[in-house]
């Protein structure tokens, strides 16, 4: 596996990954699918990460998103979102730790949680949502 940045070593590579579930629900009304509702709107967002070990050096994440979007002015669902992305893993450093797997796992399939969220919301949903930058720190063992 080549390596974009030459000073970082990757501990892992991946072997698989896909959906693992996905639900999508834009249930408002056509009234409120306008432009004041979508500028005016709480969004909730929320990820996990779950780490689960396997034999001969193998692993796996599940990225968990969700995300509610709710008008502020009537406080109706605009849409709901969740995903289970999966990832199946090779670990080729067996020093690493469980919080550093998770860590080096969560960055390759992160990318294509990203892809799924912002073009199911685009051309689905009443409005855009984007995946936020996360905090690789927060991840602990």
């Amino acid at each position: 596996m080549t390596n974009v940045n030459g000073n970082e070593r990757l501990d892992i590579e991946v072997i698989k990954h896909y959906i693992q579930d996905l639900s999508f629900e834009n249930p408002q009304s056509i009234q409120e699918n306008n432009l004041e509702n979508n500028k005016n709107c709480n969004i909730s967002q929320n990820m996990n990460f779950v780490y689960k070990p396997f034999k001969n050096n193998f692993f796996s994440i599940i990225i968990k998103y969700s995300c509610d979007c709710s008008s502020k002015k009537t406080g109706n669902k605009l849409l709901v979102l969740e995903l289970d992305y999966f990832g199946f893993f090779k670990i080729l450093n067996n020093s690493s730790n469980k919080a550093h797997l998770t860590k080096e796992g969560v960055k390759l399939i992160l990318p294509h949680v990203k892809s799924i969220i912002e073009n199911i919301t685009d051309k689905g949903g009443s409005i855009k949502i984007s995946l936020e930058d996360v905090d690789f720190h927060l991840i602990k063992n």
